[in-house]
């Protein structure tokens, strides 16, 4: 019998050989690509270092964190920053910063500045509306952290607390008062609110010994326009009020300062006068005496007392010429009697 072919005697099986028509497993050694080893290390590196990144947190200067973990339901003890530290890579941290923060309630910025809340509107006694612009400013407390985590996951305890409870603050105590008391006592006013809002949060349960109110600043108390307007009027017709009293005094103070002025000149001419007229006085009457002791001498010398007469008149003249209102001139032919001409009486005479 001649010899069959190879290709007779063996037959390829995808699990093995046939020889003889019998089927002889073969155990076939298949070598692995090294690319493919290498995709692997790669991948194994790249979740060590997710893992690792995911594990590793760092905190800032003035920040605080805790780290929560959702499977087991537990918050770490706060974490003060600068720092850095490991959780489970499922963890998450909760961080809020430890520096002052502030609450602000104003009108003019609350469109466009973010953290600053509408300022609230509340009613006087009266029934005035007044809007309280007030700042806030707090810090948290670092060593309870932890706590307030566990009331606010979101950290949103000023929205949800702080916020609302000064706003309940401002309106009890801007309904106690009236429009006049809250302008005249504008420092007393700012003072009970301050008061009441740090008692406030200092009962409220969730806050207490975490959040530390450091200053409650009252910015202003807006009117509405209309009593402004009418405020500055009745300002305005004060100070005119003011300012006429305070001229009224001026022009009293220059009468009173001329009628005295006027009276001490009064006085002094008056003085003056009474000086003068004294003066004149004992003039008159030294020459009185003098002219009493001439005559009596003319009388005892001469014994002749028409003489003594005629002297005296002489004397007389000799006083009005002295003033130049008369011109005297004496008639001859025996006549004793001078004749007096005074000038402007249409040449008329005068006899002593």
């Amino acid at each position: 019998m001649g010899a069959r072919p190879e290709a007779s005697l063996y037959t390829a099986r995808s699990d093995g050989i046939a020889v003889g028509g019998v089927e002889t497993p073969v155990r076939i050694k298949v070598r692995q690509p090294r690319s493919t080893l290498l995709l692997v290390v790669i991948f194994a590196a790249v979740v060590a270092l997710a893992l690792l990144a995911a594990s590793v947190s760092t905190l800032g200067v003035s920040e605080v964190a805790v780290v929560v973990d959702p499977l087991l339901g537990t918050v770490s003890k706060p974490i003060q920053g600068p720092a850095v530290f490991l959780k489970a890579p499922w963890a998450y941290t909760v961080r809020d910063t430890t520096a002052v923060e502030t609450i602000e309630f104003a009108q003019a910025e609350a469109a466009v500045k973010e953290w600053v809340h509408a300022p609230p509107t509340v009613l006087t006694r009266d029934g005035v509306s007044v809007t309280v612009e007030v700042v806030v400013r707090y810090q948290l407390e670092p060593s309870t952290f932890d706590q307030l985590v566990r009331d606010f996951p979101n950290v949103d305890y000023d929205d949800r607390i702080m916020v609302p409870l000064m706003r309940q603050v401002i309106r009890d105590e801007i309904s106690k008062v009236s429009l006049d008391e809250l302008i005249t006592n504008r420092d007393v006013i700012s003072r009970r609110i301050q008061e009441a809002y740090l008692d406030a949060v200092g009962r409220e349960s969730k806050l207490a010994g975490r959040v530390r109110v450091l200053e409650v600043n009252i910015l202003n108390f807006i009117l509405p326009q209309e009593i402004t307007t009418a405020i500055n009027q009745k300002i305005a017709a004060q100070q005119q009020a003011i300012k006429a009293m305070y001229e009224r005094q001026r022009i009293e103070e220059l009468a009173r300062a001329n009628y005295t002025r006027r009276v001490l000149e009064a006085e002094a001419q008056a003085n003056a006068t009474l000086t003068v007229a004294q003066a004149e006085a004992k003039s008159l009457l030294l020459r009185a005496n003098a002219t009493r002791a001439a005559m009596l001498l003319v009388v005892s010398q001469f014994n002749d007392t028409e003489l003594a007469r005629i002297y005296l008149y002489l004397l007389g003249l000799q006083e009005v010429a002295k003033t130049g209102a008369s011109v005297i001139v004496v008639t001859p032919a025996g006549q004793s009697v001078p004749v007096i001409l005074q000038p402007g009486q249409g040449g008329s005479t005068t006899r002593g």
